[in-house]
Order: C-alpha cells, then structure tokens, then sequence
C-alpha cells in the first residue's frame, strides 16, 4: 500500500475515516467561534483544509468568507465538490500561502502541523497573511515533548496501534511549535485540551479506522496495522454483546496564537 497518498487512495478514504458527528463539530464551533475574530474584516483561512470537513463550518461560525487551502490536488478537488456557500478552495502550500499580506483575521489549522515539511516557514508566513488583530488556531495532536505526553497516551486509537502512536508522539510537541511561532511574531493566548467523542462506540472507531485514512496508520506495516484491527474488532463486539457500549472519548489539544 503507498503510505499517505493524498494524491490517491488517501483522498477517496479520509471521508470515511476521519468525519465528524454533528455533535463533535458543535463542541468545536462553541471554543472556536469567539477566536474567530467576529467584530473583524478579512477572510478565514482553513490551511491543511484537506476535503473540506471544517471549511463550511468555519464559514458559518464566522459569517465570513473562508478560503480553504490544500496542497494535494485530489484533496483540493473533495473540498470543492461540497460546494459549500462561503468558502473558496485554493491549491497551495504552507510554507507559500496564496494570500495577500493582512488579509486574514482568522486562520484554522487541523491536524496539519505534522504535515508541514518547513514549520518556521510556514509560521512565518502565517504571521505575514494574518492581520495585527487576528488569530491563529491549531487543532490536533502535538507530539511528545517536555510539556507534553504525546498522543499516545490521550487518543483510543493508539492503544490498538502502539507503533503507530510513536508515529504520532514524534510528531512536533507544543514546545516546537511555540518557538516557532515565537520566532515568526505570533505568540501563544490560549493552550488547552479539548475533549471531543470521536465515536459513538468501538464498533464504530473500528468502521472508521478500517479505512486507515490516518496518516500514522499509513506508516506502520501491513502485518502490525491488520493486528491492531482485528484487536479492535475483538473489543467492538465484546463491547456490543455485553450492552456496555460507550462514546470513545478523546483529548486533542488547541492552541490560540495572536500577532505579538
């Protein structure tokens, strides 16, 4: 299997693997929306939008337009077909937005720092597109540092897929990308944990992570992910025989960053 294709069978998976309920995106507008700079001109910026799955709903927490920019063209070409009202999408890269200076009041980030190949470039131009006033909000999963534990300690996901949770703890911690965001003149408001029921129950988790359209997932072997499924599945069904089904509850981290 190609590991992280976004360009193939990555981006026909992730909407199955890597949606979210109603009721997860409503936890997520209520701790965004008052970040989102609401008494400000300018455009949201969905960076790393992926398909789409927060561009529209940025556009509604706003009332503004949001530009979505993705570097995967397939990606890009999922996002624009949700046509959702509000919301351009645009082929681009982090480290190069395709913005003017000043013109974003707000910018969200999910699930991308990992992603980005050049953090202090893209920190840099972050500070360059948003305006004096505006934002920076990062969603996901920081790696492990000195000020962090990692993911593998707080995601369900990775009690099943240990190798890929070290996968997942090498990815930047808060303390990396605090100091470059420092660097670039955007310094840390808000650092929290937020606490989102990514399924209603294992059997669910098991549907979802099937696909594997997770970026760690991709990254273990054949042999070890096929494993980690079927331990699993195991625990799905003993969950549903004996009537003790419950949501999986996950800890994502998020920051809030502002021009210093």
């Amino acid at each position: 299997m190609s590991r992280t294709d976004y360009e193939g069978w990555m981006a026909s998976a992730y909407d199955a693997g890597r949606s979210l309920d109603e009721d997860v995106l409503a936890v997520w507008g209520e701790i965004a929306t008052p970040f989102l700079g609401p008494d400000l001109e300018g455009l949201v910026l969905d960076l790393g939008a992926g398909t789409g799955r927060f561009s529209g709903h940025l556009a509604q927490w706003s009332a503004s337009p949001v530009v979505a920019v993705e570097p995967a063209t397939a990606m890009a070409r999922l996002a624009r077909s949700r046509d959702a009202p509000g919301v351009r999408v645009a082929v681009g890269r982090s480290e190069a937005i395709p913005l003017r200076d000043a013109s974003v009041k707000a910018a969200w980030l999910s699930q991308v720092l990992h992603h980005i190949e050049d953090l202090d470039q893209a920190a840099r131009e972050l500070a360059r597109v948003v305006r004096p006033a505006g934002t920076v909000l990062i969603r996901g999963s920081l790696g492990q540092d000195d000020l962090h534990e990692g993911p593998s300690r707080g995601l369900v996901l990775y009690r099943y897929f240990p190798e890929a949770g070290r996968v997942a703890d090498a990815h930047p911690g808060p303390g990396r990308v605090l100091d470059a965001f420092a660097r670039a003149g955007l310094v840390a408001q808000h650092v929290t944990q937020v606490a989102q029921a990514t399924a209603s129950s294992l059997q669910e988790l098991y549907t979802r992570v099937a696909t594997r359209a997770d970026s760690t997932l991709a990254a273990i072997d054949d042999e070890t992910f096929a494993a980690g499924l079927a331990a699993l599945q195991a625990d799905a069904a003993a969950e549903a025989a004996e009537a003790r089904v419950s949501p999986v509850i996950d800890r994502l981290d998020f920051l809030v960053l502002r021009p210093a």
